[in-house]
């Protein structure tokens, strides 16, 4: 039942390994830290350390399996007659995964923890957030890809294909609630950028924490968790990750169970529960992640019927296999028969031509 074939086992670890390098960049969301007490953000070294560590690792992967492509596409290209139609498609692919290998992550999570330490408003954020975004889509596709040439591959269990569908739906949770930890951080610092526009003169410097001073009191007043002071700042869906304590902890397991926890929670409710603000952006990533949920929930509703649909195959199959075995063996059975009825005829026809010879030579 286990045993695939060479290519089925490098197809099924080259979609894991996309997967979990997927998995891996979210990573970088989780290094902003808040300190409610000096009202100033920093960043976890450690988890900067491990997210460029790790996102490196996976791009060198990635690069020694480009090349190896590409060279082995060439050489097949040398070998054949292909037509241009054919090879157009090699290079597209090899566009998309350029795309895929280049680090942006790193070198946009520098300039947004830059931008976010600044104390006067700034739209180079928002830019930033859409790029980001937007890099995902590519790692997205080349894993829905990899899973339709999986799909030809009809000997991988059922349960296989099962589990790693259970896991990118997981994987989706994961890097929705990524998202919204970062966006709650930036959310908070626009509570303060507000806070210090009515005040005035509260903020000198920047949110940095190593040169941080000012009126805190403003900041505290103006960007309560309050529910019941009306005059406060509206987090909306943010809200939650400020009364969870995770925007200004530093153990990592808390705050990536608690994220994916939320992440799980609306895609498979499809953000029914989400209470917005009226701030736009916030509604655009709730809708975002109402259709994501979606999205993802009709794929793997698709997939289940679709392996359910092919184990009943299998099993009209092997029953109909089953049958006719039954009846071969039978046939079989009935001929076997009738040749022993047959031989045992001979035999007698034999015996008693032979016995009248016997008795005229005694005689």
């Amino acid at each position: 039942m286990f045993l695939f074939r060479k290519e089925s086992w490098c197809n099924i670890l080259l979609v894991s390994s996309r997967a979990i390098a997927l998995s891996l960049d979210p990573l970088f969301f989780f290094v902003p830290v808040i300190h409610e007490d000096k009202k100033c953000i920093s960043e976890d070294k450690k988890m900067w350390i491990n997210a460029i560590f790790w996102r490196s690792f996976l791009d060198f992967i990635y690069l020694v399996h480009f090349v190896v492509k590409f060279y082995n596409n060439k050489k097949e290209g040398a070998s054949n007659t292909a037509s241009t139609k054919h090879q157009r498609h090699p290079r597209k692919c090899f566009m998309f995964d350029i795309i895929v290998i280049l680090p942006i992550p790193q070198v946009l999570m520098t300039n947004a923890l830059a931008e976010m330490k600044r104390a006067e408003y700034t739209n180079n954020v928002k830019i930033l957030n859409i790029v980001l975004l937007i890099q995902y889509v590519p790692r997205v596709l080349q894993i829905y890809q990899s899973l339709k040439e999986l799909e030809k591959f009809r000997n991988i269990p059922i349960l296989i294909r099962g589990s790693f569908n259970f896991f990118l739906f997981l994987l989706g949770g994961h890097v929705a609630g990524a998202f919204w930890y970062f966006f709650s951080t930036q959310r908070l610092i626009s509570c303060w950028r507000k806070a210090c526009l009515h005040q005035g003169g509260c903020i000198k410097g920047s949110f940095n924490c190593d040169h941080r001073f000012g009126n805190l009191s403003a900041l505290h007043d103006f960007c309560s968790i309050d529910s019941t002071n009306t005059s406060t700042f509206d987090f909306g869906i943010f809200l939650e990750a400020r009364k969870s304590g995770i925007l200004e902890s530093t153990d990592f397991p808390k705050k990536l169970i608690y994220s994916a926890w939320w992440g799980v929670r609306n895609l498979s409710s499809y953000g029914s529960n989400l209470q917005t603000s009226a701030y736009i952006w916030e509604n655009m990533f709730a809708l975002g992640t109402s259709i994501f949920g979606l999205l993802l929930f009709l794929y793997l509703l698709g997939n289940l019927q679709v392996y359910m649909q092919r184990r009943a195959s299998n099993y009209v199959e092997k029953s109909g296999e089953g049958k006719n075995q039954a009846l071969d063996e039978a046939v079989v059975e009935n001929i076997l028969n009738e040749l022993e009825q047959l031989y045992k005829q001979r035999i007698a026809s034999k015996s008693n031509e032979k016995s009248p010879k016997k008795r005229r030579c005694c005689c």
